[in-house]
């Protein structure tokens, strides 16, 4: 017997369970606020995530660092000037053009939302923001090479303080509210690297 077969597309529905995540959190996001945004029936989703609500946002956590972070790798990876896109990107954050929006980070959501019984999902999500700062790092070390980063500060260390700023700017941009002033505070918080 061949199983049940699927009838729709697993990585639409985990885009649309996503975006009801990243809107309500973890904790808040109920099964048919799932089930509605990902347009499936019951028995659908528990053929398809047996694991149930857990399963289903540990694989869209996964599917997030995929599609965030692969790109970003790239691009580190392959422009001229690894610094300068690091500072552009942090520069987004602060405007209207952020990558996240007024959402947060979606890792950093999830660690602060997710109870301590869900451990498991907290890993997953803090490994998440560790393969961010593994793209901090590997820029700050390119840019080095190039001899594009002029700071005395060991790149690993650089790349720590980067994921800092991200985590705390996501916080702190739900709070001001005043473009000017968030690039302001960004372009103090990117002295180290230059």
């Amino acid at each position: 017997m061949a199983g049940r077969p699927k009838i729709y597309d697993e990585e639409a529905v985990l885009d649309k369970a996503i975006g009801v995540f990243w809107e309500k959190g973890y904790e808040n996001a109920s099964a048919d606020d799932l089930l509605k945004a990902m347009g499936i029936g019951k028995g659908s989703f528990y053929f398809a995530f047996k694991g149930g609500k857990q399963e289903l946002f540990e694989k869209s956590m996964k599917r997030v660092a995929d599609q965030y972070f692969r790109d970003f790798r790239k691009a580190v990876m392959s422009c001229e000037n690894p610094i300068q896109l690091i500072r552009e990107f942090f520069f987004s954050l602060a405007g209207a053009e952020s990558p996240v929006g007024e959402r947060g980070c979606y890792f950093g959501n999830a660690l602060v939302q997710i109870s301590e019984s869900d451990a498991g999902l907290k890993t997953v999500a803090a490994e998440s923001l560790g393969l961010l700062e593994s793209i901090f790092q590997e820029a700050m070390v390119r840019g080095k090479e190039l001899g594009l980063l002029k700071s005395s500060y060991d790149p690993a260390l650089l790349a720590t303080y980067l994921i800092n700023l991200w985590n705390g700017f996501n916080v702190t941009k739900r709070m001001v509210t005043d473009p000017e002033k968030r690039l302001a505070l960004m372009k103090m918080n990117l002295e180290p690297i230059q």
